[in-house]
Parts: C-alpha cells; sequence; structure tokens
C-alpha cells in the first residue's frame, strides 16, 4: 500500500475521532486487521475506511469533542464530508465503502453539507435554491440533490458537463443556483477539522507507512521473493540457535563415527 493511500486513511480517521492519538491508533489498527485479508490496495483502503467507521458508530465523540461542530455529525456525516472534500473520493467509491447505491450518497451529502453549515455551524451564507424560473433548456434542479452540487463533486459525464458550461454561460439564473452551492461547499471545507492537524497527520502516516512495509512480507507473502524470505527466517534469533545446537550436534557426531 503506498503512502498517499495511508495518508488518506490517517485523514479519514481524524475525521471520526477528535482526539489525535486516538485516530492514529485507529486508523494504523485498521489497516492492520484489514490486510490479513490480503485484498487489493483499493479494496483495503476501502475496507480499512469501513471498519473505522463502524467503531466510530459504536464509540461516539466525546463531551469534549462535541464541543466542535463537526463532531456533533454522524459518524457517516463526517466521513462523507472529509471524503468529498478532503480526499475528493467518487461517488462510487464512496458508495462501495457505507454498501449504498450511488444515487443514495448524493442525498446523504446533500443533506449532511445542509446539516452542518445551517443548523450545526449556523453559517452566515446564503440557503442554496433553484432557479427562480427554469429556462426551456434549463437542467431540473432536484432540491435533494441538485446538479449543482454533482458538478462542483466532478461526477457528471463529459457530455453533461460541457453542455451545463455552455448553458451556464448564458443562464444567469442557474449560474446563481452554482454560485450559492459553491459557497457552501468553501464554507463547509474551511470548518472541516482535519486540515488543523495536517503536520501530525502527516508523521502519524509516515510511521504508520514504515510499520506496513516492515511487515508487509507477513501480510502479502506472496511479493517476498524466496531469497528475502530465507534471509528474514535465517535473521530470526531462535532459528540461529537451532542451528547453532544442529551445528554442533553434527560435529560431535562425526567425531563419534570417524573413531
Amino acid at each position: 500500500m503506498d503512502k498517499d493511500h495511508i495518508k488518506s486513511l490517517t485523514r479519514i480517521s481524524r475525521s471520526l475521532w477528535a482526539d489525535l492519538d486516538r485516530s492514529f491508533a485507529m486508523s494504523e489498527d485498521s489497516l492492520t486487521s484489514v490486510s490479513l485479508l490480503r485484498l487489493s490496495e483499493e479494496r483495503t483502503l476501502e475496507r480499512a475506511s469501513k471498519v473505522m467507521i463502524e467503531r466510530a458508530e459504536q464509540n461516539p465523540p466525546r463531551l469534549l469533542a462535541l464541543q466542535h461542530p463537526f463532531y456533533r455529525l454522524s459518524a457517516v456525516e463526517r466521513f462523507l464530508l472529509a471524503a468529498l472534500h478532503i480526499e475528493k473520493w467518487s461517488y462510487a467509491r464512496i458508495s462501495r465503502i457505507l454498501g449504498i447505491e450511488t444515487s443514495h450518497i448524493e442525498t446523504l451529502a446533500w443533506a449532511a453539507r445542509l446539516k452542518f453549515c445551517f443548523q450545526e455551524l449556523q453559517a452566515d451564507v446564503e440557503y442554496p435554491r433553484a432557479p427562480t424560473q427554469l429556462g426551456p433548456v434549463c437542467p431540473e434542479y432536484n432540491i435533494s440533490a441538485p446538479w449543482t452540487q454533482r458538478l462542483l463533486d466532478d461526477e457528471l459525464g463529459k457530455r453533461e458537463r460541457l453542455f451545463l458550461h455552455n448553458h451556464l454561460m448564458g443562464c444567469e439564473r442557474c449560474r446563481l443556483s452554482l454560485t450559492l452551492t459553491r459557497k457552501l461547499f468553501y464554507k463547509v471545507e474551511s470548518v472541516i477539522p482535519v486540515k488543523d492537524a495536517a503536520v501530525e497527520t502527516n508523521l502519524a502516516a509516515d510511521r504508520i507507512y514504515a510499520h506496513w512495509k516492515s511487515g508487509e512480507s507477513v501480510f502479502r507473502p506472496i511479493k517476498t521473493t524466496f531469497k528475502e524470505s530465507m534471509v528474514r527466517f535465517l535473521n530470526q534469533p531462535k532459528i540461529q540457535f537451532t542451528l547453532a545446537g544442529l551445528v554442533l550436534f553434527l560435529f560431535y557426531w562425526s567425531k563419534r563415527v570417524g573413531r
């Protein structure tokens, strides 16, 4: 597993637990346990994220953590906001982690953003809304999962994105809806606490990565060459002690046979 994946996992863990030491310990523990399944790097990252979400749901934040509005959200809501705003993960990846349909991710993400911004933060930004009057070619605005969110999350196909870019050049009402959604995004992203401990998070990720590399042959023996396996096997103190005893036995046995 490369260092970038481990850094992502560490940042996700930071969004689930306010206590730095606990969040780093949980990310390392989750990664270690999932590694035994011998999955691909992509699936290891997703499975470890799922494990952390489940653990965070079982252990709600403590009273001190609840003073930060972000940790008053549910574990799934915190994960969603960190995954979308910090990691820039796709709906498809988040869908696999949470085990729900991609279309449901849109609804959950929009609800989490609105709840965080207007209920927990009570932010002084204008509430995103549909255009006051749709024109004949204006895209449909779903108040539970608007197209403005999919556009900013980079979840549109090439043709749909091209159509919207061209449409927005001449439609002031749709541009206003997009502007309001963009302000909501900026406000949410600026308050997610993951960035507050960026230095500590990177250091923790480096430590976890070093532990991962040192034990990689245990978790993924197929990647270890025969020579590397033999060297690690022979370098174990118990093996060296046993071999030394065997050599002494053979030496004295050969002496006795030679008499």
